[in-house]
């Protein structure tokens, strides 16, 4: 059964080719944490300029290696839109990065990562991506007894992707997280920031 489940999860968040928005903290060994986050983000390009706000989808696995390593993945992808300028257009244009990774917790608070970031763009007109090392930062701190406060900040070549949130339990395994987001990747040219509402879950 939990087989099945890591499999439907898998070919969710990663389809089509980035950590639970709040960072996967405390995953044991043999235990896997999913979750969903979706994102209003105000959007720029460096040649079209403001892009309007948009809806994005991240989907987000965990899978406890040991008590203090952890493999993690998030799959971002924004929804399709026609963006146009007087200079430029793109038809049916979305962007959409995959983040693969190890995590290890140094303490209950602290935790690092290193892996491989996939990001770009697509439209009709053409398309742009790009695929590199990055490593990241995450921290995690209870605020009381249900409420946690948590941060993260990955930085690769050309991408940078920074989280700051809170997530409250809802009972053993499951949390609701609040947080910001600011994504930015100048490969491609993409800006994008806002807010997001997600839930987490632990198999």
């Amino acid at each position: 059964m939990r087989k099945a489940i890591i499999a439907t999860i898998a070919s969710l968040a990663f389809a089509g080719t980035a950590f639970a928005s709040a960072p996967a903290m405390n995953v044991d060994a043999g235990q896997i944490q999913a979750g969903y986050t979706n994102y209003n983000l105000k959007t720029n390009g460096t040649t079209v300029g403001d892009m309007g706000t948009f809806r994005a989808d991240s989907y987000q696995l965990a899978y406890g290696l040991s008590s203090n390593l952890a493999f993690t993945g998030e799959y971002l992808n924004s929804e399709t839109r026609n963006v146009s300028t007087y200079f430029y257009n793109y038809p049916n244009l979305s962007f959409n990065s995959t983040q693969l990774g190890l995590q290890y917790q140094m303490n209950k608070n602290i935790a690092l990562s290193v892996g491989n970031v996939k990001s770009g763009f697509k439209s009709d007109a053409g398309s742009n991506s790009n695929s590199e090392v990055f490593a990241g930062i995450a921290y995690n701190a209870p605020v009381s007894s249900n409420l946690n406060g948590y941060a993260s900040y990955l930085k690769s070549s050309h991408v940078e992707d920074a989280k700051v949130g809170v997530k409250y339990a809802i009972g053993n395994n499951a949390s609701f997280d609040v947080g910001y987001r600011n994504y930015q990747d100048s490969s491609s040219g993409i800006t994008a920031k806002g807010m997001g509402f997600g839930l987490n879950y632990k198999l």
